[in-house]
């Protein structure tokens, strides 16, 4: 019950001090952009899957710096805990967010609805959308000031930019590299670049909707431990540190 009060407590202060707006003009031009001529349903989830993570960051981050104001020296003081506190606030962000998705995917079917779009595939769609709404939501919020420090979130920025290298390291300049320093880029990428495949997978699959193998229940499972293991990380390591709110 003190999450849920919580929770709500920084969805109204999110509401009234009226950054909701950004969220509303982005829906509108969304729509007004992208959603306006005639349309399939896997049209429909590409534009969402790219749509959402910038929704996300932006959300998030602006919740975040809601609660890291010394004001909430007061809250933790009186007894709401810390877990609840970050916890309060990833749930306020994911509302947000799922409400905006929410009146998006309405707007669409009111004016412009897909043909080939029904509301179980709709469903299937959403789940791993969501999924990655919550991976992201949940690592930029490890992220934070708040829970991680500059040393380790500069560590953690590294090992997601390492993970992705391989994108923008490779032909000539792999092939100028010491063959044994290959052998370990390409192992270290290999090993790093495994949480991601989850959330690519979970964007293919809000596209195309196939759950007729093993293989898309397996990542609905995966996407879902590693929401879970993220959020476990960030309450571990914002149980640990000190209060250090910010002064702006």
């Amino acid at each position: 019950m003190g999450l849920l009060r919580f929770t709500w407590f920084t969805l109204l202060e999110y509401l009234r001090s009226g950054r909701v707006v950004l969220e509303i003009i982005a829906l509108i031009l969304v729509y007004a952009i992208f959603f306006r001529r005639p349309m399939a349903s896997d049209y429909f989830f590409s534009v969402l899957g790219i749509f959402t993570p910038v929704l996300t960051l932006y959300t998030m981050s602006t919740l975040i710096s809601l609660g890291d104001r010394p004001q909430s020296y007061v809250l933790l003081a009186r007894g709401l805990g810390r877990t609840t506190f970050l916890l309060g606030l990833f749930l306020s962000a994911c509302a947000v967010i799922a409400g905006t998705y929410g009146a998006l995917s309405l707007l669409v079917v009111v004016l412009n609805p897909p043909s080939d779009l029904t509301i179980i595939d709709w469903m299937l769609g959403t789940l791993p959308l969501w999924l990655n709404i919550g991976l992201l939501a949940a690592l930029l919020l490890m992220l934070s000031p708040l829970v991680f420090t500059t040393s380790w979130r500069l560590f953690v920025l590294g090992l997601i930019a390492l993970a992705f290298s391989s994108n923008f390291i490779g032909g000539q300049l792999m092939q100028s590299i010491p063959e044994l320093l290959q052998l370990v880029l390409r192992a270290t990428q290999a090993i790093l670049g495994g949480p991601l495949v989850p959330a690519f997978y979970g964007f293919q699959l809000a596209v195309t909707r196939d759950y007729g193998n093993s293989t898309a229940l397996a990542n609905i499972f995966a996407q879902a431990s590693l929401l879970m293991a993220l959020l476990g990380l960030a309450l571990y390591a914002f149980a640990r540190r000190d209060l250090i709110f910010s002064s702006q």
